[in-house]
C-alpha cells in the first residue's frame, strides 16, 4: 500500500454491561478532507453490536461540502455467511453453523453487492457485502446495528 494513513487514533471505554472501542484514521484527508471514526458497542452478552461511522472534517466538524463527499460504508461478509431480506426489508445472516443476524441501519438503504474474500487459506472466494451509500454533509453519523435474533445453542 502506498499513502495510507499517518495517523491513527483508537480508544477503549468498557462500562456497566457494554464493551466499546472506538478507532479513526486520517487515510482520506489528502484527497477528500475527511476523517473517518467508527465506534463499536457490544453487549455484554455479545448479542448486540451497536456502531456509529463517523465522517468528519479534521477539526471534527461535519462535511459541507454537499455534491462532493460522497461515502460508501462497507461490511464485508464471509463467504459461508448467507444474506437475505426478511418481509420487513431487513437484511439477516445467516449460516448453516453459525447465528442468525439482524442488520439494520438509520435513514439508508443497504445494498448488497459481490465482494472478494482473501483471507483463507484455499486463496480468494467469492463473497458479499452490504454497502451503505450516502454522503457525509447528509448523514455525518451512520448509525446501524447487528443483533443476534436466534443462537445456534438455542440462546438468543
Amino acid at each position: 500500500m502506498i499513502g495510507g494513513p499517518r495517523k491513527v487514533e483508537c480508544r477503549r471505554d468498557d462500562g456497566a454491561g457494554v464493551h466499546r472501542f472506538t478507532a479513526s484514521h486520517n487515510g482520506y484527508v489528502s484527497r477528500f478532507g475527511l476523517i473517518h471514526e467508527r465506534a463499536l458497542s457490544l453487549s455484554e452478552e455479545g448479542a448486540v453490536l451497536e456502531g456509529i461511522d463517523r465522517i468528519v472534517r479534521p477539526d471534527g466538524s461535519p462535511s459541507t461540502a454537499v455534491g462532493d463527499d460522497a461515502v460508501a460504508v462497507r461490511f464485508h461478509i464471509h463467504p459461508d455467511i448467507d444474506i437475505y431480506r426478511d418481509p420487513e426489508g431487513r437484511h439477516i445472516l445467516a449460516g448453516e453453523a453459525t447465528d442468525t443476524w439482524l442488520f439494520t441501519v438509520e435513514g439508508i438503504i443497504p445494498v448488497v453487492e459481490e465482494s472478494i474474500f482473501f483471507a483463507g487459506l484455499g486463496g480468494p472466494r467469492r463473497s458479499r457485502q452490504i454497502v451503505l451509500y450516502t454522503t457525509a454533509s447528509e448523514y455525518p453519523e451512520i448509525r446501524w446495528r447487528l443483533r443476534r435474533t436466534h443462537a445456534i445453542n438455542g440462546n438468543s
